[in-house]
């Protein structure tokens, strides 16, 4: 069974669709457009079902701008399509994203995997700090288990499993999608990523099609953000020591010594 690739895009973004539907052509991968959801054309109860701006105000720095909850229940819609389809796993893209010559034969190597996994960025920093890394049959690429998860979130394999993990634990949602999504302990995700990345972003990443970020006053915010990033640090380091006390679950990748 392929691999479903959803696209993410706003109907009005006609430029960015024809670059991607120009790239993933020419890659042979066909897929399917998810309209993205336009945050400012919510209505105060279709945002209220989405948002929980209590959780926000108690466990993040600052609220959320109408574009990061336009994005975020994009990708929800996305997760349940997902597992609406049965297909046992996903490629989710936004329109912003550089596809790379690899990235077919890194989809067919993560196709063969056993299914231990329940997400796996395909774009990130470069080098990353990584706990574990294991050597992926059949493409030029590791699977790694991060350190500190990257934030970027417009390229990435979604399990079914993992969809239904994300659909129960995050809705309503507090945190921006690429916030919360670092915060894997929580939905209990096994987060993966796969280096060299397969994908970049466009020239179109430097600019947000779904609105900007609404900041209040910066010495209000630059203590809660040092509360929140205190709080993920350490939120961080207890699930990577309980993370390495569990069995490896890819021990059948790593090459045998005599």
């Amino acid at each position: 069974m392929s691999c479903p690739v959803y696209l993410i895009n706003l109907p009005r973004d006609t430029r960015r669709l024809a670059v991607m539907q120009a790239q993933l052509n020419g890659l042979d991968l066909p897929f399917e457009i998810v309209p993205a959801v336009y945050g400012r054309e919510l209505s105060e109860a279709e945002r209220a079902a989405l948002y929980d701006a209590k959780q926000n105000r108690a466990r993040f720095h600052q609220a959320m701008a109408p574009g990061e909850i336009g994005c975020y229940a994009s990708h929800l819609q996305v997760w349940q399509r997902l597992v609406d389809s049965g297909a046992p796993h996903a490629l989710v893209l936004e329109d912003d994203a550089e596809l790379r010559p690899q990235l077919p034969a890194a989809l067919r190597a993560v196709a063969a995997l056993p299914p231990h996994w329940d997400m796996i960025k395909l774009i990130g920093r470069e080098p990353e700090s990584v706990l574990h890394s294991w050597p992926l049959p059949g493409c030029a690429a590791e699977l790694v288990r991060y350190q500190r998860a990257p934030s970027l979130t417009c390229a990435y394999l979604v399990s079914r499993a993992g969809a239904q993990k994300l659909l129960r634990s995050r809705q309503p949602f507090f945190r921006p999608i690429d916030v919360d999504l670092r915060h894997w302990w929580e939905a209990d995700l096994r987060l993966f990523g796969l280096t060299p990345y397969p994908i970049g972003l466009n020239e179109e990443g430097s600019t947000s099609s779904i609105g900007g970020r609404e900041f209040g006053a910066w010495w209000s915010r630059r203590w809660r953000k040092g509360r929140t990033q205190w709080h993920y640090s350490r939120g961080n380091a207890r699930a990577n020591r309980a993370m390495l006390a569990q069995s490896d679950p890819f021990a059948e990748l790593r090459p045998h010594t005599a």
